[in-house]
C-alpha cells in the first residue's frame, strides 16, 4: 500500500538523499558536481543547501522509499546559506507581485524509482504536495522541469513561463502553478 508522508527524522531525510544518488548518479550518470548539488560518492547520497529548510515528501510502498519531492517555501529559505535574490531572479518570482515571498514556493527533486514509474505514484506525490501547500497558504509554486515532464505538469495545472538554461545540464522549462485558481484547475483535469 502506498503512503505519502513528510520526512520527519534525519534518518528519513538521509534515505531520500540516497534515493537521489541512485537516480541521479547510478541511473542517469550525473557523476560530476553541479552548481546546485554535489554528489557524495563515499556515502552515496545527494543533498544540497535547499534541503536545510525544505519539506521533503516520501512515497513509501510497503515501507520502501520509491519516490520523493522537495518543496521550499520562499519565506523559510535559509538566508545565511542561500542567496534569495538568485532564486527570485531564476524563477522570475516577481511576476506574481506581492505574493512573493510570503506565499511562494520552489519545488524540485521530483523522482520515482524506475521500476515504480507509470503507475500513478508521481501523481500521488504531487497531490500530497498540493494539499500541503493549500494548508500552508502557498499561492504560487515554481518548478523547473525537464522538457519531457512538461506535459505531466501541465495536466496538473502548471503553466510555462520561460526556459532556464543551466550551464551543467540541458535546458529546463520554468513553470508556475497558481494554486488557488480553481477555474484553471478544473479546465486542465
Amino acid at each position: 500500500m502506498l503512503e505519502i508522508t513528510l520526512a520527519q527524522t534525519l534518518e528519513e531525510r538521509e534515505e531520500i538523499f540516497k534515493l537521489r544518488y541512485q537516480i541521479y548518479v547510478e541511473e542517469l550518470g550525473w557523476f560530476e558536481n553541479c552548481p546546485n548539488y554535489e554528489p557524495n560518492h563515499q556515502q552515496k547520497k545527494v543533498e544540497d543547501p535547499l534541503d536545510l529548510s525544505a519539506n521533503l515528501f516520501m512515497a513509501l510502498d510497503r515501507n520502501e522509499l520509491v519516490g520523493t519531492i522537495r518543496c521550499n517555501y520562499t519565506k523559510n529559505l535559509d538566508l545565511e546559506n542561500l542567496d534569495i535574490d538568485y532564486y527570485t531572479k531564476l524563477y522570475q518570482m516577481e511576476k506574481v507581485g506581492d505574493a512573493h515571498p510570503l506565499h511562494t514556493s520552489i519545488t524540485g527533486r521530483f523522482m520515482v524509482q524506475s521500476n515504480f514509474r507509470r503507475n500513478g505514484i508521481g501523481l500521488r506525490i504531487m497531490e500530497a504536495l498540493y494539499k500541503q501547500q493549500l494548508l500552508d497558504g502557498i499561492k504560487f509554486d515554481f518548478i523547473d522541469a525537464e522538457a519531457y515532464l512538461v506535459p505531466f505538469f501541465e495536466k496538473l495545472g502548471y503553466q510555462t513561463i520561460d526556459k532556464i538554461d543551466y550551464q551543467m545540464y540541458e535546458s529546463s522549462v520554468l513553470m508556475v502553478l497558481d494554486i488557488p485558481n480553481i477555474k484553471h484547475h478544473e479546465q486542465v483535469k
